[in-house]
This record gives C-alpha cells, sequence and structure tokens, in this order.
C-alpha cells in the first residue's frame, strides 16, 4: 500500500544523490572561481540597497537584559485586490554583557577559521575586528538616543597602556601617526575594558552589540612614530568618523584593506555569537616586523563604506541576529524540494560537506550556493558562529524571516513565490499555493507565515479548499506578497517610512548557484564515493517540518475527508494531546489551533473536513 506521505525508496535515495551532487557541483564551481571570495567582500560597499537603517529620533525600550527598538514591514499582494498588511520587527539595540573575545596561541582553542584567501597574511584580521567593533558601536552611539561610547584607557605611558606582566609582547607598528591615534588603539587593544558603548536606564546598564571584553594571553605594544595632537583631541573620545580615519590609516600603512573588510564582516558577526550565548576564540597575530605595503595593491579604505548610508544599512543588519540566522541558513532551502522529503535533501547535501576536511573549502562552497550572502559566511566564521548556523541547517531547524529576505533580494521560503494555480482548470491546487492564499488573504488564523521554509507535498481538490482560497484560486488576479516599505517607530509616536532604494522595487527573486533540476530525480547515477549507509530513512526531519506545515495550513478548519490517510499518518496522528478518538463517519471537523479533539458541532470554514 502506497504510504500517504513518505515518499518510497527510488525517490527518497534520488533524493539523497540530489543534495549530494548539488553541492559537490557547488564545491567544484568555487574551486574554478578564483574570484569569489574577494568578490563577495567587495560587495560590502553597496550590498542590499533596499536594507532599512536607523533613522534619528528612534523610539527606544529598555529591559533588564535588553534594548529593543521596532519596525514594521509593510506587505502588499500582487494587483492589491487584497488589503496591504503589516509584519513587526525588533532590532535588539543593547545587551546586558559585552561579548567575550580571547586571543589564544593554542590552536586547539581556537574555534574560528580565518580564511586562506589571503594566504599568510591574514595576521591583521583579529586586530581589525576589535577596532571595527569601535566603530560600529560610535556609529551606534550617535544614532541610538540615550546611547553613549568612552575610551577608559588614556594612558600612553606604559606601550599598551597595560601594567606590566609576565605575558609574551606582540608589537603592533601604526607608523606615523597622531598621538590621538595611538590612544585611541591602545583602548582598542587592553584588555579587559578598553572602552565602553553602553545606554544607562532604570533598569540598569546595557551595552553596545558590538561592545567588547578582550582577554589576550599575549600583551600588544602599540609602537610607531608620535607626532602631537592638541591636549583636546588627545582627550576626546573618538567618533565613527574618526575611528573609521584610524582604521583607514592603519590600512593604507600596513596595505591590509582587504583584510579590514573580512573584519567588518567578523565585526557584523559578533551580536550573533552574543545571541548564541558564545564567546570568539581568535588565534593570537602573528604580525610581521615592518609594513609589507609595496608589496600589494592599494584597495578600498573602510572610508567609502561609510558613504550613502552604508555603514548604517550594516549596522542595523546587524542588530537583528535572528534574520541574520535565517539568511546564512537560507543557502539550504531548495524551493521544489518538499517538506516530506527536505530531511533527506539535507542529508545528502551534509553527507558530502561532512566529507570536506578543510574547512576553507566548506567556506568557499557555502559562499558560491548565494554569493550576495558570501560576506556573512565568511564573518560567521571567523567567529566560530557558523558552527550553530550549520548544526540548525542539518537538522532543517531554522527560522524564517521574510522581512530581511525581501531586503536583501534572498529566496528563503516557497511563500515568497507567486501563486501559480497552474491546476485549477482540472479542479485542484497546489497545497504550496493554498498555503500562499492563505497568508496572503491574512485571516485571523494566518496572520503568520509557515515557520519553515520547505512547501506542502500534493494537491488539494477546489471544492475542500477554505473559501478565501477558492474566492483568490478563481478571481483571475495575480497573487504574490511584494515588499512595499518598513515604518520605524520614533520618540513621541511618530513613525518613519523608508521606501524601496531610488524608489525602484527589487526584482525577482536571486536564484542559488548549483541547483540541478528535478526532472530526473528518478535516475539514480551512484558517485563512487556516495554511500547511502548515510541515508536516514526514518528522516525526523521531515516528519517535524510535515507536521508543522499541516498543522498551520489544517489547524483551524480541520483535514477535507480526502485527507483521512494523511490525518491518521504516523508523522500527524500524535498532534492531539489527550482525548483523540478515532475518525468515524464522513461530517467530523477537527478544529482549533492544536487540532484537539473531535467536535462535529463547530462549523468550519470548508464544508468537507474530518
Amino acid at each position: 500500500m502506497e504510504d500517504a506521505i513518505r515518499p518510497g525508496e527510488q525517490a527518497t535515495r534520488a533524493m539523497f544523490e540530489r543534495g549530494y551532487r548539488t553541492w559537490s557541483r557547488l564545491c567544484e564551481l568555487a574551486a574554478q572561481d578564483s574570484t569569489l571570495p574577494m568578490s563577495c567582500l567587495s560587495r560590502l560597499e553597496t550590498t542590499f540597497p533596499n536594507h532599512p537603517y536607523f533613522p534619528e529620533n528612534l523610539h527606544v525600550e529598555t529591559f533588564s537584559n535588553a534594548a529593543v527598538t521596532r519596525g514594521k514591514t509593510t506587505w502588499t499582494v500582487g494587483d492589491e485586490h487584497l488589503p496591504s498588511f503589516q509584519d513587526e520587527v525588533l532590532f535588539e539595540v543593547a545587551w546586558k554583557e559585552k561579548t567575550r573575545v580571547l586571543l589564544t596561541s593554542d590552536p586547539r582553542r581556537s574555534t574560528t577559521v580565518l580564511p586562506d584567501i589571503f594566504g599568510t597574511d591574514n595576521n591583521h584580521i583579529p586586530i581589525l575586528m576589535l577596532a571595527w567593533a569601535y566603530a560600529l558601536s560610535a556609529r551606534w552611539a550617535e544614532l541610538i538616543p540615550g546611547a553613549c561610547i568612552s575610551q577608559t584607557n588614556q594612558d600612553t605611558s606604559n606601550g599598551s597602556g597595560l601594567p606590566e606582566t609576565g605575558k609574551p609582547v606582540v608589537s603592533v607598528n601604526l607608523g606615523q601617526v597622531e598621538e590621538s591615534a595611538m590612544v585611541w588603539w591602545e583602548s582598542i587593544l587592553t584588555e579587559g575594558n578598553g572602552w565602553d558603548a553602553n545606554i544607562c536606564s532604570s533598569k540598569g546598564v546595557l551595552y553596545s552589540p558590538w561592545a567588547v571584553k578582550l582577554a589576550s594571553e599575549e600583551r600588544f605594544v602599540i609602537t610607531g612614530n608620535q607626532t602631537t595632537s592638541s591636549s583636546a583631541l588627545k582627550h576626546a573620545t573618538a567618533s565613527s568618523a574618526m575611528a573609521l580615519r584610524y582604521l583607514s590609516d592603519y590600512c593604507d600603512f600596513h596595505n591590509i584593506h582587504d583584510q579590514s573588510r573580512a573584519a567588518l564582516t567578523a565585526a557584523l558577526s559578533i551580536p550573533l555569537v552574543k545571541y548564541d550565548n558564545r564567546r570568539i576564540e581568535l588565534a593570537i597575530p602573528k604580525l610581521p616586523g615592518k609594513s609589507e605595503r609595496k608589496r600589494k595593491k592599494p584597495t578600498i579604505s573602510p572610508l567609502a563604506i561609510e558613504s550613502h548610508c552604508q555603514l548604517d544599512r550594516l549596522l542595523t543588519l546587524s542588530c537583528n541576529p535572528r534574520g541574520l540566522k535565517g539568511l546564512l541558513d537560507s543557502i539550504f532551502f531548495e524551493p521544489d524540494v518538499e517538506a516530506n522529503i527536505c530531511g533527506i535533501w539535507l542529508q545528502g547535501s551534509f553527507a558530502f560537506l561532512d566529507a570536506l576536511q578543510d574547512p576553507h573549502q566548506v567556506l568557499r562552497t557555502l559562499m558560491q550556493r548565494d554569493p550576495e550572502l558570501g560576506f556573512l559566511w565568511l564573518g560567521a566564521f571567523l567567529t566560530g558562529a557558523h558552527t550553530r548556523s550549520l548544526r540548525e541547517a542539518r537538522g532543517a531547524w531554522w527560522p524564517v524571516d521574510l522581512s530581511s529576505a525581501a531586503w536583501t533580494g534572498t529566496f528563503a521560503s516557497f511563500i515568497q513565490a507567486p501563486v501559480l494555480l497552474d491546476t485549477v482548470n482540472r479542479g485542484k491546487i497546489s497545497r504550496a499555493d493554498e498555503c500562499r492564499l492563505l497568508y496572503l488573504s491574512h485571516g485571523i488564523d494566518y496572520t503568520t507565515p509557515p515557520l519553515f521554509p520547505f512547501p506542502p507535498f500534493g494537491y488539494t481538490a477546489i471544492e475542500d479548499t477554505n473559501l478565501d482560497v477558492r474566492e483568490h484560486a478563481l478571481c483571475g488576479m495575480h497573487h504574490g506578497l511584494e515588499y512595499l516599505c518598513f515604518t520605524w517607530s520614533c520618540k513621541d509616536g511618530k513613525e518613519l517610512q523608508q521606501q524601496y532604494h531610488d524608489g525602484v522595487k527589487s526584482a525577482a527573486l536571486r536564484p542559488k548557484n548549483g541547483q540541478i533540476s528535478s526532472d530526473n530525480d528518478h535516475i539514480i547515477n551512484n558517485h563512487d564515493d556516495l554511500d547511502y549507509e548515510d541515508l536516514d530513512s526514518e528522516d525526523e526531519n521531515s516528519e517535524a517540518v510535515t507536521r508543522n506545515i499541516f498543522t498551520w495550513l489544517r489547524g483551524e478548519d480541520g483535514f477535507p475527508i480526502a485527507e483521512r490517510p494523511i490525518r491518521e499518518h504516523e508523522w500527524i496522528d500524535n498532534l492531539d494531546s489527550d482525548d483523540d478518538s478515532p475518525i468515524e463517519g464522513d461530517v467530523r471537523s477537527t478544529v482549533g489551533g492544536n487540532l484537539h479533539g473531535w467536535i462535529a458541532t463547530v462549523s468550519t470554514q470548508r464544508s468537507n473536513s474530518i
């Protein structure tokens, strides 16, 4: 007897191979593309022009462990014959604790991956990440009401500003700089609290999302040819513009602007590390005694990122760690892989990725999947945030953030695709389109999108659909989720709206690289190194995602009679908690958000349900 939900053995093996072949192809493409890592970094100056950014006069809510600011994404529906609707988005703009950063000489303790794209010349990245953390915090203090930043170490009498210890020394050469620059770098490289960026409220002190507490197994000593600064400048706290200038001068001296952009990606990942309650562990930099600037070509300065609100966009992106998680793991979403087999697709994907011994090769393969998001993966590998993201992807258990997806042009969920209705003339609708129409109609029970990205399998007869679905399936109009604008909540109850960049809507959702057509999924072309023993046919991940999407789809109106085998399937049958009873007759309805009990007397929007 055919299983109502589980794919057959042949389809399962084909999907496992498809996942494996997809990432194998991506690895080959990444190996052939010598421009890939640097081209991803070069996007930092212009990427995501539609991403909102913090305006002045924001309304900030403080709590004992965090501070947040709010806004609303406005969505329209195709031809606008359905009302627009809004989703609230929270940005975490302050945290109770700083993120701990450890610089260690023990490679076993360093959980991060310094990219090999710079060869052996990546030694400055930990230092530059700390500098970018200050620059982002300084800009944050200029934007967020009630926030401030200060340099707590202003004493240059002892090189690093630290008392003498028995620690080995790392000498950081600044070249010829003003005294104020030396003071600033002392603050950046001081253990503990060389600088502070915080919000003080009645609930206590909260820190910038990029505030760090540094511990190092070696002591930094600042060297260079110091020129005199005015007393006022020497003791002034560096603004974001001044911090970027100091950072740019350092990169000029060592000719390491590419490393600076890599370090920026790491700094942008600091709130994600905090969100996961982790710390960052980096290898102690081994710096050359002299600048090697003559051996390299000049590249774009950190100052370039300050123009056209680009730094503010990246800063705002970084304050949404949930959105960052959704973007990172969106590379594992495949639009035509359905919920009941998504776990097998991921098993095949990770069967290949797990076989890669070189983490740099893994990184380049992930970047190749969606190069627009490549710099986020680089930052995650630099800070160690990739570990949790990959674990969540392996389990098909990552959040979808539709707002972040729209702002970045990322195809992150089946719900974003336009409604096709290609089978309506045959009296049926795909369950994926059924879900889309339910969400676009935005009835009281469908105001939140499906939690996970993979679509449900199969079709529903038109007469078995909810009234909203039936109306719009037959109305002949275009239906699709379209982003309109974002509205910030500001002080005194005011609001500020940010439209698309230059008033132009973004293009179609960005396709992912490495996609393999599903037309030949029934054909098994064995790879010599493809081990089907890794295939877990129990597939608990597909079970969980399938149960979740059917809970969302059928949670209020119940299951159509035609879906009795699905409702009684072991993957679905345990939706009810206490007093399930067997389904009898053809008129019983499953109602309630938790599908609890069999109540025949409660009417639903569907005429024939169980």
